[in-house]
């Protein structure tokens, strides 16, 4: 018969099953380190802070598919970034972190923890500080629509950022054909403003573009998107000031032929009456041949028509042949 196993020690024994899968595990687990850093740099959008890093093992062996959780906070404590990242197998993770260009001056901290199965969990905090002056530019509108032929203003602030205080100038970069942008004044000190004036010809292309205005200075630039829209033109009303124009150009250029026409006429009767008068005056031979030879001479200086001049003709010819 065999002997009973006291109480306690059924107890004991439970209490050691229970818990030995879970010190199993916790001895099994692996450790590894996060070794980052924080890059922050200026750009035309704001700031750009790039963090980068590795995950290994104590050895320095690579950690792959790590999962790395990220999370950056600003001077007063709020978060404006939050992202996951994962090692490739070199262990290397990277992940960029857009802050505005109006973010504040002071002391940021990135937050990353590496997570993967098999692994104890790690962490590090990376502080970070954001103190260098920039500027802003901020539209009154960012869309635009206009006809052809038609221009219209918008205003351009330009704000400083943590103690910028440099003169700023603003171009507009390969406008499209047609279209100009005029500002004034063309450089501007920050917290003040510039006026642009959108000036869309009548040759306009209509359709749909991106106009890109530049705001630049000491060494750091800034950009803004116009979207602007260009429709068709107003069709032109009827000219009646130019047609009475030329109604009075007509009516002159009339005036002159027909007066022109009087005049030529009234040469040739002139002529015509003058050699009359020559050849009544003297009814001879000779007189007769010299009256053909200035009919000839008139016909060869347009002073007398065709039909009047064959009619004289054959009048003289035969009084020429009576003369004989």
């Amino acid at each position: 018969m065999r002997a009973a196993i006291p109480c306690w020690t059924l107890i004991v024994l439970l209490l050691l099953v229970a818990a030995s899968p879970h010190s199993v595990s916790a001895a099994a687990a692996k450790q590894m380190r996060i070794q980052a850093s924080v890059n922050p740099t200026q750009t035309d959008l704001g700031i750009q802070v790039l963090i980068s890093g590795r995950v290994s093992e104590p050895d320095n062996s690579s950690v792959s598919n790590a999962v790395i959780s990220i999370q950056v906070d600003n001077p007063e404590g709020t978060s404006v970034h939050v992202a996951i990242a994962y090692t490739d197998a070199a262990g290397v993770f990277v992940d960029s972190v857009p802050l505005a260009s109006n973010s504040p001056a002071g002391n940021y901290t990135a937050f990353l923890v590496a997570d993967k199965p098999g692994y104890a969990s790690t962490n590090v905090a990376l502080p970070f500080t954001i103190l260098s002056p920039d500027f802003s530019i901020e539209p009154t509108l960012t869309t635009l629509t206009l006809q052809q032929g038609q221009d219209r203003n918008l205003t351009l602030s330009i704000l400083s950022l943590r103690g910028f205080n440099q003169p700023v100038t603003v171009t507009a970069i390969d406008p499209p054909p047609g279209v100009s942008l005029l500002f004034n004044p063309s450089s501007v000190t920050p917290n003040h403003g510039t006026t642009a004036n959108v000036l869309v010809s009548s040759t306009a292309q209509v359709g749909n573009y991106t106009v890109t205005i530049l705001a630049v200075s000491a060494g750091l630039s800034h950009k803004v998107a116009l979207e602007l829209n260009v429709t068709s033109g107003p069709a032109p009303a009827w000219p009646t000031i130019p047609i009475a124009v030329g109604l009075i150009i007509i009516l002159l250029v009339v005036f002159v032929f027909v007066l022109r026409s009087r005049r030529q006429r009234g040469r040739r009767e002139a002529a015509l009456e003058e050699l009359l008068k020559q050849a009544s005056a003297d009814s001879g031979y000779v007189a007769t041949a010299r009256v053909l030879a200035r009919l000839e001479e008139l016909r060869g200086m347009d002073k007398v028509d065709e039909g009047t001049y064959q009619r004289l003709k054959r009048e003289y010819e035969r009084r020429l042949e009576k003369s004989r």
